[in-house]
């Protein structure tokens, strides 16, 4: 997390940290924020049941985008991410460019994956 609150601040932006999902939705229920990070794997809370939690808040939690990060590169793949709700996806390694790619489309509105493999269409 250090390093990831060190790119964050380098680009500009004033990370608030939280050790546990718990503690985050906590924080979501006090404060609002333009950008929720969440890794997909927490020991108390799944990021996909982070999510579900987020959207069962009050505005304007519910409507903060939510960026999954992960090095579960091979388990997910963008569009099944999107279809779970997530904004956006960041693979570890985290570089800044792709911090900074991620943070700009997911404020936009739109989808962005950074590292997985594109849906496998069947005929």
């Amino acid at each position: 997390m250090l390093v990831l609150d060190q790119m964050l601040s380098m680009l500009g932006h004033t990370p608030v940290g939280a050790a546990s999902g718990f503690e985050a939705y906590a924080l979501m229920e006090t404060s609002a924020f333009d950008l929720v990070l969440t890794d997909f794997h927490m020991p108390d809370v799944t990021g996909l049941d982070f999510l579900k939690n987020v959207k069962a808040l009050r505005e304007p939690a519910r409507s903060t985008p939510v960026v999954v990060v992960t090095a579960d590169v091979m388990s997910f793949t963008n569009a099944a991410l999107r279809e779970m709700g997530f904004a956006g996806v960041l693979a570890k390694p985290i570089t800044a460019d792709a911090l900074r790619r991620v943070i700009a489309t997911a404020t936009g509105g739109q989808f962005i994956g950074d590292g997985f493999p594109k849906a496998a269409s069947g005929g």
